[in-house]
């Protein structure tokens, strides 16, 4: 049998003692780690020791440690499934419909209708979401379902607030990067192709999305962020 310490030989590295708790407790959160400067060294890291890691997370966890994209775009995430061990499924945190269909909306207006190229400013997309007439729609659509459920009062503050938790939710995840000089002020990240993939189809046609909502949520089942403090080793 091979010794442990040779298959996972980063773990004897200085640099593991400076960055793999981070790095691990990042991507058992949930996180994309990816090639910007907030992430470079864990990046940098991992991507060292990428092969190495992904036996490590497989062996230990039964969890696959995907890479996506090249170069500047590069992302790391664990891709979390039935089988996983130790990130405990049951302590999992689906991403929700509604936070999806924020993401979705989000992508459109930044990839599709071309708004917000560079960083966007929170209170301009909510402004935004609030007088397009396609989007406001939308929004008001999507929460008219809700309030069938839920009973839930539809008015500027709860919209509002959904979208201001979503995008935090999109931070934690790592799909979003707030500037921590200004924190209305963010940008999208490489790792939101991981969203865009998923839903290319819907963020083409969102008109039709309201009454898909049910393949929203089967969708939704494949995307799993461990809750702050869940993650176990």
């Amino acid at each position: 049998m091979e010794d442990a310490n040779k298959k996972y030989g980063f773990l004897e590295t200085e640099e593991a003692e400076n960055l793999f708790a981070d790095l691990d407790f990042a991507l058992k959160s949930g996180q994309h780690v990816q090639n910007y400067p907030h992430q470079v060294e864990l990046f940098n890291f991992l991507e060292k020791y990428e092969e190495e890691m992904r036996l490590y997370y497989r062996n230990l966890f039964k969890v696959n440690l995907a890479g996506k994209g090249t170069d500047y775009t590069r992302y790391f995430y664990l891709d979390m499934d039935d089988e996983s061990r130790g990130i405990v499924k049951s302590r999992a945190k689906k991403l929700s419909p509604e936070y999806t269909l924020l993401g979705i909306l989000l992508l459109k207006i930044h990839r599709i209708d071309k708004y917000f190229i560079n960083d966007i400013y929170v209170p301009d997309l909510i402004q935004l979401i609030k007088s397009n007439d396609e989007y406001k729609n939308f929004i008001y659509n999507l929460f008219a379902k809700r309030r069938e459920k839920e009973a839930t009062e539809i008015d500027e503050s709860t919209i509002d607030e959904w979208i201001r938790n979503a995008l935090k939710e999109f931070e934690r995840l790592g799909w979003t990067h707030f500037d921590p000089r200004n924190k209305d002020l963010f940008e999208i990240m490489p790792s939101i192709d991981r969203l865009f993939s998923m839903y290319s189809y819907e963020i083409h046609n969102i008109d039709r999305l309201i009454d898909e909502t049910n393949t929203i949520t089967e969708k939704t089942g494949g995307l799993y962020a461990v809750e702050e403090g869940d993650a176990q080793d």
